[in-house]
């Protein structure tokens, strides 16, 4: 994943793993005190210090450690760390979708927003559930769906890190063995979310669905 040539194509964002790995290169610079949450720890610095290390050497040769030479266990270290980033999404609106679909070497995310019927003038409100749903639903082809702002570019990473995601979901989100979809609620950085969660066939990738934003417990008054 080389910050140079086709690898940085402005179309797929920023390399997520890349933008981690120098933040944690940085937070193991800190004191105990001042280090980020969740960044430095002594505990996982066996995988890290290895990516961070070929980040710095050689960035072409990331993609292949983490395929080749990383074990399955390092893999789900990986996914558990990053997941929580993605369901930190959506930053404006709901609903929306988060897409992680796989493009050759790469786990290509992007977010997708839509028009909720509660966000459409009063007119449009009084509508057929029919014209509803056209609104809040994506439209397969090329160019914005019917509704939506189009896809907006979020970031990739390795696509060998794919099934290690799918596993963490399926394990975290207590899905059935043929389950390939689920509807939770989900916290992360104190924000609830009620989701919807697909696992592409064939590994192709992860829909994440962001449905509503619920009110947390400190703004229930609990």
């Amino acid at each position: 994943m080389s910050a140079r040539g086709p690898a940085s194509s402005p179309s797929h964002g920023h390399d997520i793993l890349a933008r981690y790995l120098h933040a944690y290169a940085n937070a193991r610079q800190m004191s105990d005190i001042e280090r980020p949450w969740g960044l430095g720890d002594d505990a996982l610095d066996g995988v890290w210090s290895r990516l961070v290390d070929a980040l710095a050497s050689d960035p072409e040769r990331l993609d292949r450690l983490i395929a080749e030479e990383l074990t399955e266990k390092d893999r789900a270290q990986i996914a558990e760390t990053l997941t929580p980033l993605l369901f930190a999404m959506p930053l404006r609106a709901y609903p929306s979708e988060l897409r992680a679909l796989r493009a050759g070497a790469r786990l290509v995310i992007s977010m997708r927003h839509f028009v909720s019927a509660e966000s459409l003038p009063k007119p449009e409100k009084a509508a057929s559930s029919a014209l509803s749903i056209a609104k809040t639903h994506p439209v397969k082809g090329k160019g914005k769906s019917q509704g939506g702002h189009g896809d907006e570019p979020i970031g990739y990473l390795p696509a060998s890190l794919t099934p290690a995601f799918e596993k963490y979901l399926r394990r975290t989100l207590s899905f059935e063995d043929a389950q390939t979809r689920r509807e939770v609620t989900v916290s992360s950085g104190g924000r609830r979310r009620r989701v919807r969660v697909t696992l592409l066939a064939h590994g192709r990738g992860v829909l994440i669905r962001f449905l509503v934003r619920l009110a947390s417990p400190a703004e229930q008054g609990l």
